[in-house]
């Protein structure tokens, strides 16, 4: 599992310059965190062999800002 939040963090890192080498703007930088966190999630779940049921996830996001 260690393996897997090192994984993340490169690949937080390695975005981040990425992106500033093309200047992107705070909200693009933002949708890349998120986009990487929710990957991060869903790997983190795989591994510990409890799949993340993504559509129930998201019901209960719904119901919660609803």
């Amino acid at each position: 599992m260690i393996w897997l939040v090192l994984l993340y963090a490169v690949f937080l890192a390695a975005g981040f310059f990425g992106m500033k080498a093309i200047r992107a703007s705070r909200k693009e930088k933002a949708l890349f965190v998120t986009i990487t966190t929710i990957g991060g999630i869903l790997w983190g779940s795989l591994v510990l062999r409890r799949p993340l049921d993504v559509n129930r996830a998201i019901a209960i996001v719904i119901d919660y800002l609803l």
